[in-house]
């Protein structure tokens, strides 16, 4: 018979072991379902103090995973005080009602899943949530935003999350990606970023807020580099600032991919296509990070019952100060020129910035041509805003008309932002075709939070 905690010792030797960033071959299903079998055995083995916790998780745990278990612990970039879900997950366990609501892109919108609805991330993730608090009651709302980046979703938040959400799963990681080089240099998607994370956290029942990240155009098809992302490095400083846990698609299936020369994975978790939309596995690894987040929420629950800790943090309001600055003091200012810049990648620079942000819940966020008709059909231009640069580069240019060298950078700075703009088009162009080839197909549910004339 083994000695008294070893079967503790052992559960948290296997979450050391799990943890450890060590790349190993690909698993076979059985073996991954062998590793989670004896996984869960262990946790269903621990007891706070002198109560024995199994039979109050026994539902929580009953799930199939099909990602490898240290990939789904990796998976977990970051939980913070976890204040808000814990407050959810206790109202789950105590039968009261949920309104659980998904805002995102295609991911959100089940576009590749072969049966949308029953097995996108979102319809396997509510699914698990009504098998394992069965006394809940528990409303889903998918309110997909198509292609629309941060900036429009924040400007429109209304129409995406309702006054009454408990629980918000943000997925616009791969919607944000359009213009990222620029992001990374002025963080005008990351202040966008922020504004629709203050806007949810400040909803009327202090919603818990999941920041789902999902995996940007190119990196599941080895064209775009681990790195290359806006959930970092502004994306995990603002989840830490506002302590929004954090479950990262990139992180869960990275290790299981194909390596290329170029520091990129492929994987047959997204379309090859674009390397961003989720495939049926892909939808699964998603639901998989949700699931073990709620799992562990649960146990730690067990653990620490909700109580005055949590109340005492409930009573604590979105921090006054952002991150950024002038995203307090000129909020319209900050959604416009991200629009702005949106705009002007998502059309080739082929199009000019709105003048009334309002006209942009309007649109067709379906695809990349059904924004661009519907922007051309509904929304008012200027020039103003995204042209300074041009203008007083025009100015300069002909003060010093004599500067060749000065000529010659200005040129080599309109090519090479030209070509930024066909290459962003060229992704959407890509992402689209496969929007359009699952519609074809009969898959995908409707872009729910777009407004039709």
């Amino acid at each position: 018979m083994a000695p008294p905690g070893a079967a503790l010792v052992t559960f948290w030797l296997v979450l050391a072991g799990s943890t450890l960033g060590i790349s190993a071959a690909p698993r076979s299903p059985n073996e991954i379902s062998k590793e989670w079998a004896t996984y869960n055995m262990q946790r269903q083995s621990v007891n706070a103090g002198n109560q024995d916790t199994s039979g109050a998780l026994r539902s929580v745990l009953d799930y199939s995973f099909a990602t490898p278990l240290r990939q789904v612990q990796a998976s977990q970039v970051y939980q913070a005080g976890n204040t808000r879900f814990r407050r959810v997950v206790n109202d789950l366990q105590n039968g009261k009602p949920v309104k659980i609501v998904a805002i995102g892109g295609v991911a959100t919108n089940g576009t590749a899943a072969s049966s949308p609805g029953i097995n996108d991330f979102f319809a396997l993730y509510v699914k698990y949530l009504k098998r394992a608090f069965p006394n809940a009651q528990i409303e889903s709302v998918r309110n997909s935003a198509g292609i629309a980046p941060s900036a429009v979703v924040s400007q429109c938040l209304g129409s995406y999350m309702p006054s009454d959400a408990d629980l918000v799963l943000l997925e616009m990681t791969a919607n944000d990606a359009v213009g990222l080089d620029d992001s990374l240099l002025n963080g005008h998607n990351a202040k966008a970023y922020e504004l629709l994370m203050r806007g949810i956290l400040a909803g009327d029942k202090q919603p818990a807020l999941i920041l789902t990240q999902s995996m940007v155009p190119g990196m599941g098809n080895g064209s775009t580099p681990f790195y290359l992302t806006p959930e970092a490095p502004q994306y995990a400083a603002l989840a830490s600032y506002y302590g929004t846990p954090v479950v990262s698609m990139r992180d869960a299936l990275w290790d299981s991919g194909t390596p290329t020369n170029n520091s990129g994975v492929i994987t047959g978790a997204v379309l090859q296509d674009d390397g961003s939309t989720p495939t049926d596995r892909g939808h699964k690894a998603i639901a998989d990070m949700l699931v073990y987040n709620t799992q562990r929420t649960a146990q730690d629950l067990a653990l620490l019952p909700y109580g005055d800790y949590d109340t005492q943090s409930m009573a604590m309001t979105v921090p006054q100060t952002p991150v950024y600055g002038d995203v307090a003091s000129e909020p319209s200012t900050v959604l416009s020129n991200s629009t702005c810049t949106w705009v002007r990648n998502i059309s080739g620079s082929s199009r000019k910035c709105p003048t009334n942000m309002g006209n942009m819940c309007n649109l067709d966020y379906a695809s990349r041509a059904n924004m661009l008709r519907t922007y051309d059909e509904r929304v008012a231009t200027s020039s103003q805003s995204s042209n300074k640069a041009a203008i007083i580069g025009g100015v300069v240019g002909g003060v010093v008309g004599g500067l060749l060298l000065l000529g010659g950078l200005l040129a080599y700075c309109i090519i090479k932002r030209k070509r930024h703009a066909q290459q962003v088009a060229a992704a959407a162009d890509a992402k689209a075709a496969a929007r359009r080839k699952a519609a074809a197909n009969g898959h995908g549910v409707p872009i729910t939070a777009t407004t039709s004339p």
